[in-house]
Order: C-alpha cells, then structure tokens, then sequence
C-alpha cells in the first residue's frame, strides 16, 4: 500500500528534475541564439570592407573554379553559363583575381572553336524573313531535294564560342517567329559542349555533346508550343550540316550549323 506521503514526495522530485531539465534547455537555446547573434554581428563588421565582382572565364570551368576558390574567406557562385560571381574582403580579392587568370588558361591540346548556328523555317509558302545568305545555298538545295517544303525563311543566326574542353556552352534568347499575319517572340535554350575529335585519316571535326535546342513558339492566343532538338552530331570545319528539325503545325524549325577552329 502507497501512503500519500510517498505520492507526494516522487510527484515534487518529478516535478523538479522537469524544471531542471526546463531550465537547462532554455539556458542551451539562449547560448545558441547569443552565438548566432555574435557570428551576424561579426558577418556585418567583416562585410563592411567586402566588395563583389563578376567574372567572365574563357577556358575553366566554373564549377570547378569555385570548388578552388574555397579556400579564400569569399562567396563564390557560378550564376549560369561561364559567369562567376565572388565576394570577398577587398585586400584578398586580388589574390582571388590572380587564382583566377592562373587556372582560366586553355591547357594543352585545346583550341578555341566557334559554332554558327542557322534557325531556319520551312513551310509551303515563302513568307517574309531575313535574306538566306549565299553559303547556305548548297544546303538549301539539299534540303529542297529530300523534304516536301517549298519555301525556306532563315529566322536568325546565332554565334557560340567556347573552347574544346568539355566545357558547357549556352545560348538563351528570343526569335522573331511569323505566325500568320503577326509576329511573336519564341524564347530559345541552346545548351551543348565543344569537343575536338581527330578521326584517324580524315580531319578534325567539333563534336556537340550532349546537344539540346529548345523553343518555345507561343500562337496568336499565346499558347504555347515547346519544340526540342536534341542529339550529338561532328561539325566539320567550314561545313555546314543540317542537325535536325522539329515540327510546328504545318512548318519546321530547321538547325543548320558550321563550325570554326584553330
């Protein structure tokens, strides 16, 4: 038989390791927001002599450049394309400049390559568009030759550059697209790298890995259609090559490429 007397006693001892244990969690939450409340303090002093600035690499990496840069006391993020973003300490930013031009250098066996890039569009009529230059006759033959379409509108010409390091290339933008008697604007996504390939016997060719063009072609009511063009394909040196094409109602988006390479 428990006396009351009993109950009593175990129900304050609870009731005091509870409080103690209250008291000593509140005392471990006051020490951690303190800490984060010094660490912002600290941030906001250091930053007070930062400064950011933007860089645009030619040859490296820049996932693996900012991987490099740990170790500096700086921010560095690569936004998108061959853009990095860094902040840092003014009087550490120059060495941070200086890592970067030693590692942005092409490394042996590289080259700088450019990459042309036609957007054509074929339908059954000729309608307004910019001239077909003179190079792309040859290829216009051929495409009169094994495709149904009659007329042929070069809607614009894009320019990549990059070098043959496996780095990636991007091109965003937007094209002026007819769509009856109107014009709208598709926004486009090119997305490749570049690659030097030396056939045995033959000569050099770019290789496009891992190669995506997407297009986003909105009507007169503004809805949207989403065309892709994806493959890997070798773009000889001052060749043009039709690369694909992807259908739009009764018309065709039509990527012919070139390529240019020391």
């Amino acid at each position: 038989m428990i006396h009351l007397k009993n109950i009593s006693t175990v129900v304050a001892l609870v009731l005091c390791f509870s409080a103690i244990a209250y008291s000593q969690n509140q005392s471990a939450e006051a020490e951690r927001l303190r800490i984060q409340a010094e660490e912002r303090v600290r941030k906001q002093v250091e930053e007070k002599d930062w400064e950011a600035k933007i860089f645009e690499l030619k040859y490296a990496n820049p996932n693996t450049l900012t991987n490099t840069l740990g170790v500096f006391h700086a921010e560095v993020a690569s936004p998108g394309g061959r853009l990095l973003t860094v902040r840092a300490p003014k009087e550490i930013m120059p060495a941070i400049e200086d890592t970067i031009k030693r590692f942005d250098v092409a490394s042996a066996g590289f080259k700088d390559a450019e990459l042309t890039i036609y957007v054509l569009l074929a339908n059954d009529q000729a309608g307004p568009g910019r001239p077909m230059p003179q190079v792309l006759q040859p290829v216009l033959t051929q495409l009169r030759n094994v495709l149904a379409y009659k007329g042929y509108q070069l809607v614009d010409t894009l320019i990549a550059r990059g070098n043959t390091n496996n780095g990636n290339i991007s091109l965003m933008g937007t094209l002026p697209i007819a769509v009856g008697t109107s014009e709208v604007s598709a926004h486009y996504d090119f997305q490749t790298f570049f690659q030097l390939e030396n056939p045995a016997d033959k000569d050099p060719v770019l290789r496009l890995g891992r190669m995506v063009f997407s297009l986003s072609v909105p009507d007169v009511n503004n809805r949207v259609e989403n065309l892709r063009i994806g493959t890997e394909v070798n773009i000889p040196r001052n060749q043009q090559v039709v690369v694909g094409k992807a259908t739009y109602k009764d018309q065709a988006f039509i990527l012919v490429m070139s390529s240019k390479f020391d």
